[in-house]
């Protein structure tokens, strides 16, 4: 058998150098990378902007809650001044509903003095006032005094019957009781007594007197619309200057 000794090495052809050309590496070119930097760059930029928008909004809500604390603050001490005007203006109104009951009392009371007075220089002079009383007002349709202030009841005598018909009629015209009220409702003839009537001459004759009861209501008007004819008398004026202070204050009108 035969071997066969193939050698390349000796059958090989050779080239020349020149033929042969070195292999370079090839490296990414500089605008390869560009994309990814500025990718980068965004990245890094995104995340800053984040972070400074945290703190941007941290530093607001703190802010935020601090002027709520102080609108709290400010709004409980409104609240607590509120408080106190509603206390004052509930005290003014309690002090404004006592002066108007007080006022409204002292306007019901009656002036009496002023009253008698009144009477007395309504009294004709052939006609005596033995008795003064007052009467309450009655309730029901038959009710005889209808004024709240109550009536008046005068009894005494007089020479005639035409002295207690003039007697009545001037106490019509009185500021202190209502006119249409005013009647005579008993005059009768009395026993004979000894003396004479004003006017007449002493003849020794008993004297017949006429016994009378008139009565009338007392009228219910504040005393502030009698203030000329309290005014006109000396013994009312103190009560007249009480009512004038009163008005002055504003308590009555």
């Amino acid at each position: 058998m035969y071997g066969i000794d193939i050698n390349f090495l000796n059958d090989r052809v050779d080239r020349p150098s020149a033929a042969i050309v070195p292999l370079k590496k090839s490296r990414g070119s500089s605008g390869s990378k560009t994309p990814m930097l500025v990718g980068v760059g965004i990245a890094i930029a995104a995340f800053a902007g984040v972070g400074g928008s945290w703190f941007i909004f941290q530093n607001q809500q703190k802010g935020l809650i601090s002027e709520n604390a102080a609108l709290d603050s400010q709004l409980s001490e409104l609240q607590q001044k509120l408080d106190q005007v509603d206390i004052i203006v509930q005290q003014t109104q309690a002090v404004e509903t006592e002066i108007q009951a007080l006022a409204s009392v002292f306007e019901r009371i009656r002036p009496w003095s002023a009253i008698v007075r009144d009477l007395q220089s309504r009294t004709p002079n052939r006609t005596q006032i033995s008795a003064l009383t007052q009467t309450t007002p009655e309730e029901g349709p038959e009710a005889t005094v209808t004024s709240v202030a109550g009536g008046l009841s005068i009894q005494g005598n007089a020479c005639s019957f035409d002295d207690v018909n003039d007697f009545m009629l001037t106490l019509k015209n009185s500021p202190f009781l209502e006119g249409s009220t005013v009647e005579i409702t008993t005059a009768a003839l009395g026993g004979e007594v000894e003396g004479r009537c004003p006017g007449e001459v002493e003849n020794g004759i008993p004297l017949a007197l006429v016994n009378y009861t008139i009565t009338g209501d007392i009228k219910s008007i504040p005393a502030t619309a009698l203030l000329d004819e309290l005014n006109r008398q000396q013994e009312s004026t103190g009560l007249a200057a009480r009512i004038r202070a009163l008005q002055a204050t504003g308590a009555i009108e």
